[in-house]
């Protein structure tokens, strides 16, 4: 924050030059990016042997040529050896192997070391498989950012790195993870002093529920729950619990600063399969299950060394028994047992007419001070308050890099402990220009800054 006579700027809005992530990467789109000459010193040579093929030398020399993933050692050897348009290979044709060299990359100007004042985004597991990926984060990091949150595993149930859990799979149609090398990405991200978030989606679930019915909740019908192509998976199963369990240790083991659990919760679109009863019972049974599962992850990240955030609807800050009848997030209960709060306070989350305004998707200032100083109140002093804002353009008038910048201020007012910035695809154009831009604030604001 720098200081003038008659008002203050906050450096909470970044200018960061960073691409979009997109879903998904072609290997001719990594290999636009890789240099079209090396020097002798720059490279391998390898002799083809009978059995050979291109896959399997890109994953032999992938690691010992610095390549981060296969796919970006596959083009480079294509590049190098003029193999772009054919598959061919003769026994004793000699190949070059390119190596890379990563360039020093940039730290954070303030990086967080406990999880607090965290600045950061959320990327797709796809987007994180390919080199590329470390210079949208390098520009981010240049700019101001320090931490950054991918997808261990999304609702899809696609685990996004090579679990060694038996329930584990990669996702529909993948015959293997988007990341190729866990501890890799980690690694990468750790040594520029980065705050390393892994998120987990829980209960919605694509693949095991398409694959294990007996894990799945059940309808009227006896038939399993879905929502939007998903399944969502009984909280209260124990092979549901022991497998979430699993991955986040899995995590934990390989650097992660924090594990982030999504979708800890009950579905919302009309599932009643445990049972009629007043809203207060329900709410009571289902706050059990939730958190005796929050409060066993947490013992056992605890044990690890290793931070437990959650993603939490921001209606919950509201403290409604009807929400909670559907959710079994109940606020105070969760924050016993997580280090960070991390509350989906977006502003189109919320009906018209809440709070008495007409469209709070169109009023970011009010609904995200109102959903920050509820939960702070809700969670108490020992938990982090880390919200999630809202980069997306669903149901605002005008959705804008002011937009943006209107929901950081108004978080930072509120004593956010930081905050992160959602797109569900990754896709950041319209706020990168708003973290372009300083927040000013009046003379007699006091910001409260995490």
């Amino acid at each position: 924050m720098q200081n003038a006579t008659t008002r203050r700027i906050v450096l909470g809005g970044l200018a960061v030059a960073l691409l979009a992530a997109t879903p998904s990467v072609t290997v001719a789109a990594a290999a636009a990016e890789i240099p079209h000459t090396w020097s002798a010193g720059d490279t391998l040579r390898h002799t083809v042997r009978a059995g050979d093929t291109l896959n399997r030398l890109a994953i032999r020399y992938r690691e010992p040529a610095g390549w981060y993933s296969q796919a970006d050692c596959l083009a480079a050897i294509r590049r190098a050896n003029d193999l772009e348009h054919t598959h061919l290979l003769r026994p004793g044709q000699d190949l070059l192997i390119p190596t890379w060299r990563e360039p020093d990359p940039p730290r954070p100007v303030e990086p967080t070391l406990d999880g607090s004042r965290l600045r950061g985004l959320y990327l797709p597991g796809p987007a994180c498989g390919y080199r590329s990926v470390f210079a949208r984060i390098d520009s981010f990091t240049a700019a101001g950012g320090n931490g950054v949150v991918f997808d261990a595993k999304d609702i899809d149930g696609g685990v996004s790195f090579a679990s060694r859990q038996p329930l584990a799979a990669w996702g529909k149609g993948r015959t293997a993870p988007v990341i190729g090398d866990l501890r890799q990405l980690v690694g990468r991200l750790r040594a520029r002093e980065l705050w390393v978030v892994a998120r987990v989606a829980l209960f919605l679930d694509g693949e095991l529920g398409r694959n294990r019915s007996d894990l799945v909740l059940a309808g009227p019908g006896g038939e399993p729950w879905q929502e939007r192509g998903c399944y969502w998976l009984d909280p209260a199963a124990g092979e549901v619990r022991a497998y979430h369990i699993g991955l986040a240790v899995e995590l934990a083991q390989a650097g992660v600063n924090e594990v982030q659990i999504d979708y800890v919760r009950y579905p919302t679109n009309g599932w009643r399969g445990d049972g009629d009863g007043e809203p207060a019972a329900i709410a009571a049974r289902r706050r059990a299950v939730i958190t005796s599962f929050v409060a066993a992850l947490h013992d056992t990240l605890q044990s690890l060394g290793c931070l437990l955030s959650a993603d939490l609807f921001g209606i919950m800050a509201w403290d409604r028994t009807e929400d909670l009848a559907l959710t079994g997030q109940h606020v105070p209960s969760l924050a016993a047992h997580l280090d960070v709060i991390c509350p989906m306070i977006y502003p189109s989350h919320f009906g018209p007419g809440f709070e008495g305004l007409a469209q709070p998707a169109d009023h970011p200032e009010i609904m995200i001070a109102a959903g920050m100083r509820r939960f702070r109140e809700q969670a108490g002093p020992a938990v982090l308050i880390r919200p999630w804002l809202q980069a997306f353009p669903w149901r605002v008038s005008r959705y804008d890099s002011g937009y943006v910048s209107q929901q950081i201020r108004a978080a930072e007012l509120a004593g956010a402990a930081g905050w992160c910035l959602w797109n569900p695809a990754g896709r950041y154009d319209v706020a990168l220009a708003a973290l372009r831009q300083p927040i000013w604030l009046a003379a007699g604001d006091d910001p409260a800054l995490p």
